[in-house]
Protein backbone atom coordinates (compact mmCIF):
# COMPACT_ATOMS: atom_id res chain seq x y z
CA UNK A 1 0.00 0.00 0.00
CA UNK A 2 1.30 3.46 -0.61
CA UNK A 3 0.81 5.95 1.23
CA UNK A 4 1.13 10.07 1.13
CA UNK A 5 2.01 11.62 4.15
CA UNK A 6 1.51 15.41 4.18
CA UNK A 7 1.55 17.94 6.76
CA UNK A 8 2.08 22.20 7.48
CA UNK A 9 -0.59 23.24 4.43
CA UNK A 10 -0.77 25.91 6.43
CA UNK A 11 -4.21 27.53 4.23
CA UNK A 12 -2.22 27.25 1.03
CA UNK A 13 -4.45 25.96 -1.74
CA UNK A 14 -2.44 26.22 -4.49
CA UNK A 15 0.03 23.98 -2.95
CA UNK A 16 -2.21 21.57 -1.71
CA UNK A 17 -3.93 21.16 -4.63
CA UNK A 18 -0.37 21.03 -6.32
CA UNK A 19 0.30 17.91 -4.17
CA UNK A 20 -2.73 16.37 -4.24
CA UNK A 21 -2.22 16.45 -8.24
CA UNK A 22 1.26 14.63 -8.01
CA UNK A 23 0.11 11.88 -5.60
CA UNK A 24 -0.62 8.59 -7.39
CA UNK A 25 -1.38 6.66 -4.01
CA UNK A 26 -3.50 4.57 -1.87
CA UNK A 27 -4.26 6.94 1.24
CA UNK A 28 -3.06 10.15 2.30
CA UNK A 29 -2.34 10.93 5.82
CA UNK A 30 -2.58 14.62 7.08
CA UNK A 31 0.36 15.76 10.09
CA UNK A 32 -2.04 18.92 11.08
CA UNK A 33 -1.55 22.49 10.65
CA UNK A 34 -3.91 22.64 7.70
CA UNK A 35 -4.46 26.48 8.99
CA UNK A 36 -2.49 29.64 9.75
CA UNK A 37 -0.38 32.03 7.72
CA UNK A 38 -2.35 31.53 4.29
CA UNK A 39 -5.45 32.76 2.46
CA UNK A 40 -7.40 29.55 2.17
CA UNK A 41 -8.23 28.05 5.77
CA UNK A 42 -11.58 27.02 4.26
CA UNK A 43 -11.32 26.15 1.12
CA UNK A 44 -7.81 23.79 2.72
CA UNK A 45 -10.27 22.03 5.23
CA UNK A 46 -13.28 21.40 3.22
CA UNK A 47 -11.01 19.68 0.61
CA UNK A 48 -9.24 17.43 2.69
CA UNK A 49 -12.68 16.72 4.09
CA UNK A 50 -14.26 15.62 0.71
CA UNK A 51 -11.66 13.55 0.22
CA UNK A 52 -11.71 11.83 3.58
CA UNK A 53 -8.34 12.24 4.44
CA UNK A 54 -7.47 11.17 8.35
CA UNK A 55 -5.81 15.05 9.98
CA UNK A 56 -3.99 15.57 13.28
CA UNK A 57 -4.53 18.32 15.03
CA UNK A 58 -1.74 20.97 15.23
CA UNK A 59 -0.83 23.97 17.14
CA UNK A 60 -2.28 26.53 14.96
CA UNK A 61 -5.72 24.18 14.96
CA UNK A 62 -5.60 24.22 18.27
CA UNK A 63 -4.35 27.73 18.75
CA UNK A 64 -7.55 29.06 16.22
CA UNK A 65 -9.79 26.93 18.53
CA UNK A 66 -8.57 29.01 21.53
CA UNK A 67 -7.28 25.72 22.91
CA UNK A 68 -3.43 27.03 23.09
CA UNK A 69 -2.44 30.39 23.69
CA UNK A 70 -0.75 32.52 21.11
CA UNK A 71 1.28 33.84 23.58
CA UNK A 72 4.53 32.25 22.15
CA UNK A 73 3.27 33.07 18.43
CA UNK A 74 5.69 35.96 16.77
CA UNK A 75 3.52 38.33 15.62
CA UNK A 76 3.08 37.22 11.92
CA UNK A 77 1.30 34.14 13.38
CA UNK A 78 -0.31 35.55 15.94
CA UNK A 79 -1.61 38.05 13.22
CA UNK A 80 -2.95 35.35 10.82
CA UNK A 81 -4.85 33.08 13.61
CA UNK A 82 -6.51 36.63 14.49
CA UNK A 83 -7.46 36.79 10.84
CA UNK A 84 -8.45 32.88 10.80
CA UNK A 85 -10.53 33.28 13.65
CA UNK A 86 -12.71 36.03 11.33
CA UNK A 87 -13.27 33.91 8.17
CA UNK A 88 -12.83 30.10 9.51
CA UNK A 89 -16.86 28.69 8.57
CA UNK A 90 -18.53 27.67 12.43
CA UNK A 91 -18.84 23.85 10.73
CA UNK A 92 -15.18 23.66 9.77
CA UNK A 93 -14.37 25.09 13.15
CA UNK A 94 -16.63 21.90 14.40
CA UNK A 95 -14.93 19.77 12.64
CA UNK A 96 -11.61 20.62 13.49
CA UNK A 97 -12.35 20.40 17.25
CA UNK A 98 -12.76 16.47 16.90
CA UNK A 99 -9.08 16.06 15.12
CA UNK A 100 -6.91 13.83 17.37
CA UNK A 101 -3.55 14.66 18.19
CA UNK A 102 -1.95 11.43 17.55
CA UNK A 103 -2.89 8.10 15.45
CA UNK A 104 -1.81 4.97 14.74
CA UNK A 105 -1.95 2.48 12.40
CA UNK A 106 -0.62 -1.41 12.55
CA UNK A 107 2.93 -0.14 10.76
CA UNK A 108 3.71 3.53 12.39
CA UNK A 109 2.30 6.33 14.49
CA UNK A 110 1.94 9.69 13.31
CA UNK A 111 1.73 12.96 15.01
CA UNK A 112 2.46 16.42 14.76
CA UNK A 113 4.96 17.84 16.95
CA UNK A 114 6.08 14.94 19.21
CA UNK A 115 5.31 11.64 20.97
CA UNK A 116 6.32 13.17 24.24
CA UNK A 117 4.41 16.93 23.19
CA UNK A 118 2.00 15.64 20.15
CA UNK A 119 1.27 19.44 19.50
CA UNK A 120 3.76 21.61 20.77
CA UNK A 121 7.50 20.18 20.68
CA UNK A 122 9.97 20.64 17.67
CA UNK A 123 12.22 17.61 17.04
CA UNK A 124 15.17 19.75 15.35
CA UNK A 125 17.49 18.02 16.85
CA UNK A 126 18.68 14.38 17.54
CA UNK A 127 18.70 14.98 21.41
CA UNK A 128 15.24 16.47 20.80
CA UNK A 129 14.23 13.37 19.44
CA UNK A 130 15.63 10.87 21.98
CA UNK A 131 12.45 11.32 24.45
CA UNK A 132 10.15 10.30 21.43
CA UNK A 133 12.04 7.36 20.39
CA UNK A 134 11.89 5.70 23.75
CA UNK A 135 8.08 5.84 23.40
CA UNK A 136 7.85 4.38 20.10
CA UNK A 137 6.17 1.38 20.12
CA UNK A 138 6.42 1.38 16.76
CA UNK A 139 10.04 1.37 14.68
CA UNK A 140 8.91 4.34 12.83
CA UNK A 141 7.10 7.19 13.19
CA UNK A 142 6.18 10.53 11.37
CA UNK A 143 5.98 13.87 12.41
CA UNK A 144 5.43 17.35 11.01
CA UNK A 145 5.64 21.01 12.50
CA UNK A 146 9.24 21.90 11.78
CA UNK A 147 8.42 22.56 8.15
CA UNK A 148 11.90 20.90 7.41
CA UNK A 149 12.16 17.61 5.70
CA UNK A 150 14.89 15.06 6.95
CA UNK A 151 14.65 12.02 9.80
CA UNK A 152 16.33 11.14 12.92
CA UNK A 153 17.26 7.68 13.75
CA UNK A 154 18.70 4.84 16.04
CA UNK A 155 20.36 2.42 13.65
CA UNK A 156 20.68 -1.42 14.95
CA UNK A 157 23.98 -1.06 16.60
CA UNK A 158 22.76 1.88 19.19
CA UNK A 159 24.41 4.72 17.02
CA UNK A 160 22.34 8.02 15.97
CA UNK A 161 22.00 9.03 12.39
CA UNK A 162 20.53 12.13 11.22
CA UNK A 163 19.73 13.56 7.85
CA UNK A 164 18.06 16.03 6.08
CA UNK A 165 15.76 14.77 2.63
CA UNK A 166 16.08 16.46 -0.47
CA UNK A 167 13.56 15.34 -3.49
CA UNK A 168 13.97 11.94 -4.39
CA UNK A 169 15.84 11.10 -1.87
CA UNK A 170 14.73 7.53 0.50
CA UNK A 171 14.72 6.45 3.63
CA UNK A 172 14.64 2.46 4.05
CA UNK A 173 12.86 1.76 7.31
CA UNK A 174 14.84 -1.48 8.42
CA UNK A 175 17.68 0.15 8.43
CA UNK A 176 17.39 1.65 11.57
CA UNK A 177 15.75 0.22 14.90
CA UNK A 178 13.97 3.38 15.50
CA UNK A 179 13.34 6.58 13.30
CA UNK A 180 11.65 9.61 13.36
CA UNK A 181 10.63 11.23 9.36
CA UNK A 182 9.64 14.93 9.20
CA UNK A 183 7.94 15.32 5.56
CA UNK A 184 8.38 18.48 4.98
CA UNK A 185 5.78 21.20 4.48
CA UNK A 186 3.08 21.86 1.83
CA UNK A 187 2.34 25.27 2.11
CA UNK A 188 5.28 26.88 3.53
CA UNK A 189 8.57 25.36 3.37
CA UNK A 190 11.36 26.05 5.15
CA UNK A 191 14.70 24.77 3.73
CA UNK A 192 15.71 27.14 1.22
CA UNK A 193 13.32 25.44 -1.26
CA UNK A 194 9.82 26.93 -1.90
CA UNK A 195 8.33 24.13 -3.52
CA UNK A 196 5.88 22.13 -1.83
CA UNK A 197 7.25 19.18 0.01
CA UNK A 198 5.55 15.80 0.72
CA UNK A 199 6.40 12.03 0.91
CA UNK A 200 5.45 8.73 -0.09
CA UNK A 201 5.61 5.67 2.19
CA UNK A 202 5.47 2.26 0.27
CA UNK A 203 4.80 -0.35 3.23
CA UNK A 204 4.90 -3.36 0.89
CA UNK A 205 8.98 -2.03 0.48
CA UNK A 206 9.09 -0.38 3.67
CA UNK A 207 10.47 2.87 1.72
CA UNK A 208 9.83 6.38 2.26
CA UNK A 209 10.74 8.78 -0.49
CA UNK A 210 10.73 12.65 -0.08
CA UNK A 211 8.91 15.02 -3.02
CA UNK A 212 8.53 18.09 -4.31
CA UNK A 213 6.58 19.88 -6.81
CA UNK A 214 6.22 23.49 -7.65
CA UNK A 215 2.50 25.18 -7.61
CA UNK A 216 1.25 28.82 -8.46
CA UNK A 217 3.43 30.65 -5.39
CA UNK A 218 2.16 34.37 -6.85
CA UNK A 219 -1.31 33.75 -6.70
CA UNK A 220 -0.87 32.61 -3.31
CA UNK A 221 0.84 36.02 -2.20
CA UNK A 222 -1.50 37.72 -3.99
CA UNK A 223 -4.40 36.33 -1.57
CA UNK A 224 -2.83 37.25 0.92
CA UNK A 225 -2.05 40.60 -0.13
CA UNK A 226 -6.05 41.05 -0.25
CA UNK A 227 -6.30 39.24 2.86
CA UNK A 228 -3.76 42.06 4.29
CA UNK A 229 -1.83 39.27 6.34
CA UNK A 230 1.45 40.49 7.14
CA UNK A 231 4.46 40.89 4.33
CA UNK A 232 6.60 38.34 6.23
CA UNK A 233 4.16 35.85 5.63
CA UNK A 234 4.02 36.41 1.86
CA UNK A 235 7.81 37.02 1.79
CA UNK A 236 8.08 33.69 3.19
CA UNK A 237 6.73 32.00 0.31
CA UNK A 238 9.28 33.44 -1.96
CA UNK A 239 12.64 31.51 -3.03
Amino acid sequence: MLYGIISDIHSNLEALEAVLASLKVDQIICLGDVVGYGPSPNECVERLRALGIPMLAGNHEKALLGELSTEWFNKNAKAAIDWTRQVISPENQEFLKSLPALAALADFVYVHGSLRDPVNEYILSLSEALPSFELMKSSFCFVGHTHRPGYFARKKDGFYDTQTLRAGDEVLIDNFDRVIINPGSVGQPRDSDSRAAFGIYDDSLRIFSLQRVVYDIASVQAKMRAAQLPQGLIDRLAP
